[in-house]
């Protein structure tokens, strides 16, 4: 062993490291890490330490547990030292219980169990976390087979029909704490949403984050009491966060935002917020419903009647209306939303109020608006006003340097051809995804944007 640590010390670090790879991770590592100080550098690379396999297969595709030996090492000198490493173990259920207790893995987001029985996985599936691609697979889930299960948190792609008949009835006795998000329209909340929350008749906490489509009337608080809350008599923690969208077919007596916030006045353990918006040239109304204080790190389609408050853990916005977003508004935004890195902007209605002067802007005593973590900003689909109310350094201040997602033609427009000195300073902070790979520019534009 002593001659082949030798020979192996003496191999360049390129040859070395072809070879390592041709072997187990978990030989290697077993073998090399500790022998002296070049090869615990090499083999603590992530190439052998993000992913490990601490079992053995078979040449009859059985899996065994690692030997005594092996597992002594790894449990006692290896798992320690590079714990915060590893990402991902696959783990024989023998041994499994003595290697996750071994040590600390602040990194780990996954694991492979293998020869595990019935009684053993069920016992283990009290509490989980998953992401899953269908609802169905969610209804699968909770098809009874997990029993024991008394928390699950649930991030779902898409919530659709489906020909598959999934007739789960059975209550859910034994699930304390729910929670489910999916960032896409749904048109199937009565059909499938609410259904399995009803089965949850002993739930604690819950928690949803849901957008709604194909309704005829907004969710709001008499729908979430009749469907959900008096379903739950143990419930005593509701937070959500609910969009609903309706098409607009001339209906009359359609709800204003105190209208929908009236419908929450027994909610007295939670603070409600509500924003109503109808859109006639699209024909759709929207209404937002969340429980504050707002957890997600994203805000969609925030519109003038945006409500104000304060936002420290969202870090993206989008931003949508039918009617122009003046100076104000971004300097609410700025105020709400002191930690955005990214922002999208659909508007294609000009500024009204447009502050055409320094001096007018002075007059009206309005600061320059600061976004100082601004590194992303989308302008594709907002009107020219817009581009300059991000380009002009007396309106707005940018402190890092920004991803810019803009067309050419309105970027030439608003720079008056990439010469104007209010939007120069702001422009040397910018990288135009227009202009970016673009070897041919003329060396005005090179300069007036120099992080390109």
């Amino acid at each position: 062993m002593e001659d082949l640590l030798v020979e192996l010390n003496a191999l360049p670090d390129e040859i070395l490291m072809i070879i390592l790879k041709k072997l187990l991770k978990v030989e290697v590592l077993y073998s090399l890490i500790g022998v002296n100080k070049r090869l615990n550098k090499i083999v603590r690379d992530s190439i052998f330490t993000n992913r490990l396999t601490l079992m053995i297969y078979s040449s009859d595709d059985f899996i065994y547990p690692l030997s005594d030996p092996m597992l002594d090492r790894f449990c006692l000198k290896i798992l320690p030292e590079i714990h915060h490493q590893i990402k991902w173990l696959n783990l024989e259920s023998s041994s499994m219980k003595r290697i996750v207790r071994a040590t600390n893995y602040p990194n780990l987001y996954g694991f492979g169990l293998f020869n595990l029985n019935v009684e053993t996985t069920l016992s283990l599936f009290t509490e989980l976390h998953v992401t899953l691609k269908t609802f169905n697979d969610c209804l699968y889930l909770l098809d009874g087979r997990f029993n024991r299960l008394h928390t699950l948190h649930v991030d779902v792609s898409t919530i659709h029909c489906s020909d598959l008949t999934i007739s789960n009835k059975e209550k859910l006795p034994n699930l304390k704490c729910f929670s489910l998000h999916c960032n896409m329209n749904t048109h199937d909340y009565d059909e499938f949403i609410v259904p399995l929350l009803q089965r949850m008749s002993n739930l604690e906490k819950l928690d949803l984050y849901l957008i709604v489509c194909g309704k005829q009337i907004f969710v709001d608080g008499n729908e979430l009491k009749k469907n959900i809350i008096n379903h739950m008599s143990q419930l005593n923690k509701f937070s959500f966060n609910i969009r609903t969208i309706i098409h607009l077919h001339n209906q009359i007596n359609l709800p204003s935002n105190q209208d929908i916030q009236h419908t929450f006045k027994d909610f007295q353990d939670n603070q409600i917020i509500s924003c109503v918006d109808y859109f006639p040239m699209a024909e759709k109304g929207q209404c937002l419903i969340y429980s504050y204080p707002y957890r997600l790190k994203h805000y969609d389609k925030i519109t003038n009647n945006f409500s104000n408050g304060f936002f420290e853990h969202v870090n993206e916005i989008t931003l949508f209306d039918e009617h122009p977003f003046e100076h104000e508004f971004f300097l609410r935004i700025a105020q709400s939303f002191p930690f955005i890195k990214s922002l999208t902007l659909f508007n294609n209605k000009p500024q009204t109020k447009k502050l055409s002067s320094r001096s007018k802007k002075n007059n009206q005593d309005l600061p320059i608006i600061k976004y100082p973590h601004l590194v992303k900003l989308n302008l594709i689909e907002g009107h020219n006003d817009y581009i300059e109310q991000f380009l002009i350094d007396w309106k707005i201040s940018l402190t890092n340097i920004v991803r810019f997602s803009v067309c050419y033609r309105p970027l030439r427009e608003v720079t008056r051809n990439f010469t104007r000195n209010t939007t120069r300073i702001n422009c040397t902070k910018l990288i135009p995804s227009c202009l970016h790979g673009d070897n041919c520019l003329p060396q005005h534009v090179k300069d007036y944007f120099p992080c390109l």
